[in-house]
This record gives C-alpha cells, structure tokens and sequence, in this order.
C-alpha cells in the first residue's frame, strides 16, 4: 500500500469509523446501516486495488473523517474519549497479529466463509454479523491489551448487539492493518496529529 499522508489518513478514518459505530451500539443500541454496511464490507476487500477501494471511495467515509478531525483537533472540537481508547487498543492489538500466523491465518478462513454467504445474505444479515463476532471472539479477543466496552448493560448483554460490536472492532482491526500497512505508527499519530487533521479536513472538503 501507498505510504502517504492521504492514506496514512483514509486508514485512520476507517479506524474512527469502526470505533463510533461501537461507541453508538454500546450507548445506544443504534447503528447507520449505510455506515456499518461501508465498514463491514471494508473486511473482504483484502485485495482492494487502492486504499480508497477499501471503503469503496473517500467518500463513503465522511463520518470517519469527521470523526478523525473532532478526536484528534483538541478540546474545542469536543473530542469523545472513548472512541479514542477503543482506537488506540485497536491499534496495540493489530501489532500482536503479524507475529501470530496462525491467528492470521483462521481470520482469514473465516472471512471466506463470510464472503461465500454473502452470496446469499445481506452483509448486514445476523448469519453474516455472528460469522465475524466469532471471528473476533475467537482470535483477538483473547490478545492483551482487551478492548473493554462500556455502554448500557442492556444493549452489551444483547447478543444481537453484542455481535454487532464484535464485527465492527473486527473491522476496526482492519483499519489498523491498513494503517500499518501505509506506515502509520503510533508515534506517528501523535507527532503528525495536526498533519492528519488538515489532510481530514481537505478531503472533507473535496467529497
């Protein structure tokens, strides 16, 4: 992938994205379809022909982006601290997995399975959303550091939404894999944080 600023950035985006789809299904029980459905699809584009394709254009990720400039631009953009820490676990535990091929290696069966029923259902479907909860649940939740989510006890205790939040840190996960991917680093976030919140800011302007 491309080591760019601009991707570097769409990745990020991504990774915004996933972790406020889990912020709102905690708190709330809610979701965007449009949202989920452009983050969960970003897990079978494994072979996408360009960062952007991932997510299907720059501009199926304007919530990420904007998301990205109010979590990273300082206290007047009222920033939700959460999303920043289910974010940055994220991205800890996505550098556990290079060295762990075989946690790689049943995430990616399992997204096979996945991608073979999406010739019958929905990506949104609770078969399709319960195949990549097990995946979470069973090659990354186990990893330290553990993403803790907090929200509403009665929407956490739902299994229908607790697999919703288990896809979509799964596709958070794959943001943060494309991060890497682009040459994202965590010291990179920090001392380039301005960077990539005017890189947002002109592709918010451009789509």
């Amino acid at each position: 992938m491309p080591q760019s600023l601009e991707h570097q950035t769409i990745s990020l985006a991504g990774l915004f994205m996933a972790t406020e789809l889990v912020q709102n299904i905690a708190n709330t029980g809610e979701y965007d379809e449009g949202i989920m459905r452009i983050t969960l699809e970003s897990l079978f584009a494994l072979d996408a022909e360009s960062v952007p394709a991932v997510f299907g254009g720059k501009q199926n990720i304007r919530s990420g982006f904007q998301r990205l400039v109010s979590q990273l631009a300082g206290s007047d953009a009222n920033p939700d601290m959460q999303i920043t820490r289910y974010a940055l676990t994220l991205l800890k535990l996505e550098s556990k997995l290079p060295s762990n091929s075989s946690a790689m290696e049943r995430i990616r069966r399992g997204l096979q399975e996945a991608e073979k029923m999406r010739t019958h259902y929905d990506t949104l479907d609770p078969k399709i959303i319960s195949i990549l909860a097990d995946i979470y649940s069973e090659n990354i939740s186990n990893l330290s550091p553990r993403v803790i989510v907090h929200g509403n006890e009665d929407y956490l205790k739902d299994e229908t939404r607790a697999n919703c939040i288990r896809a979509c840190l799964l596709a958070g996960v794959r943001a943060a894999v494309l991060w890497r991917q682009c040459g994202g680093s965590r010291w990179k976030l920090v001392t380039s944080r301005q960077r990539f919140v005017n890189q947002a800011s002109k592709d918010l302007r451009a789509i």
